[in-house]
């Protein structure tokens, strides 16, 4: 198995823990585990290009060079992704956590659609 099937499956248990988390009412750590597969999924599809960006913003940044800007991969799934982080930063560092179950939900779909998606660019 290559690095890219690795990081794959490695998003493909994550998004499983995600929908536990979700159906356990762990609202705030379900959306964390949704964000952690898209960003294996996006360390995926860079792996593709040789690269390999040290942080989460440069994953980010790097996938909409290589993958958005290019048309391969659809904004609104890209959008998605970017505002997982943004959701499971607050859900990861914040005190008071107003993660809700429709907050949940909408990460867990958001990474389903990021790994077919993905699973179209990588075949």
């Amino acid at each position: 198995m290559d690095e890219k099937d690795m990081l794959m499956e490695k998003a493909k248990e994550k998004l499983e823990v995600a929908k536990d988390l979700l159906e356990d009412k762990h609202y705030a750590d379900a959306v964390s585990r949704a964000y952690y597969s898209m960003f294996f999924v996006a360390r995926a599809l860079l792996s593709t290009k040789d690269l390999y960006p040290k942080t989460h913003r440069g994953v980010i940044s790097k996938v909409a060079e290589e993958f958005v800007k290019e048309k391969k991969l659809n904004q609104n799934v890209f959008r998605d992704f970017a505002a997982t982080q943004e959701e499971r930063e607050k859900a990861d560092y914040g005190i008071i956590s107003d993660i809700s179950k429709e907050d949940a939900k909408d990460a867990v779909m958001a990474a389903e659609r990021f790994i077919e998606a993905a699973k179209e660019l990588l075949e």
